[in-house]
């Protein structure tokens, strides 16, 4: 195996693709890098990358190679200098098993974040959905009719769950973890 197969096989190409700047979306999707794209086209997936608008896909060296008009090796180079993979790439390949298992334990925590978010998006969606219907069911008819206590709990708390399924379908990296980091603080508090 030599430096190419080990960054082919062995670093996830969502993050090197974030890492270089490419927005990718909870669905493993960006704006493809090679056409003017409105949508996102560009998928990602076993560890590769495909634009099903105009056919294009490759590896994350490939995509690195498009990014910064680099040659192939150029491309690896900067793969290994940017990631701290410490490949040698004037002799014989060594792979360093330490950074190996440091790679493969970061494309977990992705993969479980990932999950993550599809499971908090789809309770926050009910939630969004159940206040709701409790402000349609239970709105006050008349100007002096007593509020009802799930009206009330509805106009109280809809407004922070669209705001949180905001976060999740549109927020940075950056919002979404500290979102992840709020609501696992709040669930220890109620624990």
């Amino acid at each position: 195996m030599d430096a190419f197969d080990h960054i082919r096989r062995n670093l996830d190409i969502l993050l090197v693709a974030q890492r270089y700047g490419i927005n990718i979306d909870r669905h493993h999707k960006a704006l493809c890098i090679y056409h003017q794209d409105k949508k996102p086209s560009m998928s990602f997936k076993n560890n590769r990358f495909k634009c099903f608008s105009c056919g294009v896909g490759g590896s994350s060296i490939d995509l690195v190679q498009k990014l910064f008009s680099l040659e192939p090796l150029q491309a690896v180079k900067k793969i290994n200098d940017d990631f701290g993979l410490g490949l040698d790439l004037k002799t014989d390949y060594k792979p360093d098993m330490g950074k190996i298992q440091e790679m493969e334990r970061q494309r977990q925590l992705l993969r479980a974040f990932d999950d993550w978010i599809d499971k908090t998006h789809s309770t926050y969606a009910r939630l969004a959905r159940y206040y709701w219907q409790n402000m349609q069911k239970y709105r006050p008819v008349n100007e002096g009719d007593e509020f009802h206590p799930l009206y009330v709990e509805a106009v109280h708390r809809i407004e922070t769950v669209n705001f949180y399924l905001g976060i999740l379908l549109k927020g940075t990296q950056e919002e979404k973890t500290a979102l992840y980091k709020d609501l696992n603080r709040m669930e220890v508090k109620a624990g």
